[in-house]
């Protein structure tokens, strides 16, 4: 496929849906996109000959808005689930897998290995997330689980006391832990059942599926 078979909802533009709290995956760093996700797709939309136009939006659902031509893409480190098929809306090949983890304070790595460890305790994950499905599938029935309203208020919550661990991906985790020396450390890491892998939600109707299939193919190993 060539770029003039794309159909993208504006010609000449890739319009990505991200969420803007997800370090090192999509963030927004003063409105300006960034992230692991964005620069791949950016480098797609290069090699298309497409610019790049990102607009933020929640988590919850995201998948969805390419169908509802809101996007041609969603990006935001995102499972292909069954539960979230969505009318007009395909699936991007895998570009990533990624482990369950949680993100804890520092000084409790000790005493906090494993997700049994939280009885009585209060874990923050991302509304709709497979974190949340994770967190509530096998937390102890006595620990609580919130729902955080983005990244950087669950790492405030966390280092004020008022949580004990935040759920995310490995791959976040280990960024915040490096970006934060000192401060945080990951625990309870695992595979989520089934294993987990990002994949990019796509507009039906935009053609990109086929191209983008390739140049993951050719640059997974970049991600």
């Amino acid at each position: 496929m060539t770029i003039d078979h794309l159909m993208p909802l504006v010609a000449g533009r890739l319009t990505v849906a991200a969420y803007h709290g997800f370090r090192p995956i999509t963030w927004s760093d003063d409105g300006v996109p960034a992230g692991r996700d964005i620069a791949f797709l950016r480098a797609f939309a290069a090699q298309q000959q497409l610019e790049l136009v990102v607009r933020f939006a929640p988590f919850e659902q995201l998948w969805a808005l390419p169908g509802r031509d809101w996007c041609d893409v969603a990006a935001a480190g995102i499972a292909p689930l069954p539960e979230r098929a969505s009318p007009g809306v395909v699936w991007s090949a895998p570009y990533f897998q990624v482990q369950r983890a949680l993100l804890i304070r520092a000084a409790d790595q000790p005493r906090l290995h494993t997700i049994a460890d939280m009885a009585g305790r209060t874990i923050a994950v991302t509304r709709g997330s497979t974190a949340e499905t994770d967190a509530r599938r096998r937390a102890p029935a006595t620990a609580t689980v919130v729902i955080c309203e983005d990244q950087q208020s669950a790492l405030d919550a966390l280092l004020a006391g008022a949580i004990d661990a935040y759920g995310t991906g490995d791959a976040s985790c280990d960024y915040l832990v490096s970006t934060y020396p000192g401060r945080f450390a990951v625990a309870d890491r695992h595979p989520y059942d089934p294993p987990e892998t990002f994949a990019f939600a796509l507009r039906a109707a935009s053609g990109v599926r086929q191209p983008l299939d390739r140049f993951i193919a050719e640059h997974r190993q970049d991600y």
